[in-house]
């Protein structure tokens, strides 16, 4: 292929010649005409030899799965063979996304002997969960006076699934933070019924069971009468999150997207209601993606999660009515549902009061502006697009408070502390019963 250099110096060469001829430059003609053959030659020998020699080159990218976790090094390899009968240069490089920090020898300049087979290896380390494409290796070489130049992409892709860091998972297993946050000043509602912690005593009534008489306080009241012990019943709540997973959470840049952010603090709240023997779910829904994952009290519903969400990005459009409708057919009333969405879709939040009917939920809106890149620019703008998305996003949970509806505004400092405090509201005052 030309470059535009190349097709430049060529026509200067053409016009020189005829400028020559028409103004009898005899010895300018001659010089001319030598200008434009050496040129000329160039482009024809390389296209010709060179180029057709870089097609012949075998590139192999391969790792030992194609699996990685944020925030992990993963390393590949790249084999180059030269399936020419002669030398051969060229330089190459691995495309990537954008969300890959790049390290060792993704790209540079080789220079092979004829059937010369070369190795070389490099370091991804993914910034974002989710499945993105790795390669193909561009291979390319060009011609001494760098007039033409060719192009091939010669080896196949890599899908690189990948998980939530390890990073963010075992902070939310921490036994200290956990007790720190569930047991430190938290005393739940007492409810009578079959279980093992005391709660009160009662007048005992016939057909009350015998083993729960409580013997030792005949004599300390008036008269004979007997007394029952009350227990404590273990109470236990479900909670499913709804996730919208459409393009209104594809926001912000590689270092800080807002799905990956909201994602992780979903594990990690995940993991405290699991601690706290309750069961948890997913729903994963846009008009591209529907997955489901029932509440489970175990932590197998979490685990399936980190391997669904290695596997997609967030694509389509969210639909509430939609996700609500489907939940209503797969889950009990008393399921608590967090709802979590940038809500940047057409449906009318009044009618969510509609949608949901008699079932019990919380909502959280997802800032946007929290996952805007930060800089030197125009702090006056930056003040004024803020208090401007404010607004809007201040709208959006007053609209959902007014019809009854528990609604706290997230962010990525601030996701996780509030998706924990709501659950904590719900199991104090019995709203998953």
């Amino acid at each position: 292929m030309i470059r535009k250099a190349g097709y430049l110096i060529l026509s200067a060469s053409i016009y020189n010649i005829f400028e020559s001829i028409l103004l009898g430059y005899k010895y300018y003609i001659i010089f001319s005409i030598i200008l434009f053959f050496v040129f000329s030659s160039d482009i024809l020998i390389f296209n010709l030899t060179t180029a057709r020699k870089v097609r012949n080159v075998e590139v192999e990218i391969s790792a030992e799965n194609e699996k990685a976790r944020k925030f992990s090094p993963k390393e590949f390899t790249i084999a180059f063979l030269n399936q020419n009968n002669s030398p051969l240069s060229f330089h190459y490089y691995v495309y990537s996304s954008d969300t890959f920090r790049m390290a060792g020898d993704f790209e540079g300049f080789l220079a092979l002997k004829p059937f010369e087979r070369v190795v070389r290896k490099f370091i991804v380390t993914p910034n974002t969960i989710g499945r993105y494409r790795l390669g193909p290796v561009s291979v390319y070489t060009e011609d001494g006076m760098r007039f033409a130049i060719e192009r091939a992409e010669v080896s196949r892709t890599i899908d690189l699934k990948v998980a939530p860091a390890l990073s963010e998972i075992m902070a939310a297993r921490s036994e200290r933070i956990s007790n720190m946050l569930y047991y430190t000043g938290i005393h739940y509602n007492k409810k009578a019924g079959q279980g093992y912690d005391f709660l009160t005593l009662r007048e005992y009534v016939p057909g009350d069971e015998i083993r729960y008489v409580a013997w030792s306080m005949i004599g300390r009241t008036k008269g004979d009468d007997l007394y029952v012990k009350q227990m404590e019943e273990e109470r236990i709540m479900d909670v499913i999150f709804l996730i919208d997973y459409g393009n209104g959470m594809n926001q912000g840049h590689d270092g800080k997207r807002m799905f990956d952010s909201i994602m992780a603090d979903v594990i990690k709240t995940s993991y405290k209601i699991r601690k706290n023997q309750d069961g948890v779910g997913y729903f994963i829904s846009s008009s591209d993606i529907n997955i489901f994952i029932p509440p489970e009290r175990t932590a197998t519903p979490i685990e399936n999660l980190q391997k669904v969400i290695s596997d997609i990005r967030p694509s389509g459009s969210f639909s509430m009515r939609y996700s609500i409708d489907f939940l209503r057919r797969k889950i009990k009333k008393t399921t608590m549902i967090f709802v979590i969405s940038s809500f940047e879709y057409g449906e009318d939040p009044v009618s969510v009061r509609d949608i949901i009917g008699s079932y019990k939920a919380m909502f959280f809106v997802v800032n946007p502006y929290d996952f805007v890149v930060t800089g030197e620019e125009n702090r006056t703008l930056r003040a004024t697009l803020f208090h401007k998305q404010r607004s809007i996003v201040d709208r959006k949970r007053e609209i959902l408070r007014s019809l009854g509806f528990r609604t706290e505004i997230v962010g990525s400092r601030d996701a996780y502390r509030k998706l924990v405090s709501s659950y904590l509201y719900a199991k104090m005052n019995n709203i998953g019963e």
